[in-house]
């Protein structure tokens, strides 16, 4: 009885442990493709943080997927996250033919995503960020990068 107790809380532990290795890896990835509408691997990510206005807090993060046709770009807030502030995001080829995707609004958590077919070429995203009060945080291009 006390053996088959004593089996049963190794097993546990073992499980618990397990879990416990296992559970910051499926955490630790907020920028997950799929939970943005990408698709891919991830191949570029940046802090952005404030340079505008006084601002200079970690305003968020970019993330780029490749899916080996599509980059596909998502900027997720940091600063004022849960609240909708306005957010301006878009994505182009480097060097530059004019094409672009973009998306724009008050966004509470993240904006995005945008898209470009870009093999062989780099991408740029400009972003803008604005408080919840419409100051402008920051503005700037990222890039170029994720280039091949």
């Amino acid at each position: 009885m006390i053996l088959q107790k004593a089996g049963r809380l190794l097993a546990t532990a073992a499980v618990l442990a397990g879990i416990g290795v296992v559970a910051p890896v499926a955490t630790a990835t907020p920028a997950a493709a799929g939970a943005y509408g990408c698709a891919g691997n991830l191949s570029y990510s940046k802090v952005v943080y404030g340079n505008r206005n006084g601002y200079t807090g970690k305003m968020g993060t970019l993330y780029d997927y490749y899916d080996g046709t599509y980059n596909c770009s998502v900027f997720v807030k940091y600063a004022w996250s849960g609240t909708p502030s306005f957010l301006v995001l878009y994505i182009y080829r480097e060097p530059n033919d004019g094409t672009f995707d973009s998306d724009d609004g008050d966004f509470t958590t993240y904006a995005g995503p945008v898209r470009i077919k870009a093999p062989g070429t780099c991408v740029v995203e400009p972003l803008d960020v604005y408080t919840p009060g419409g100051t402008l945080a920051y503005s700037g291009q990222i890039g170029p990068h994720s280039c091949g």
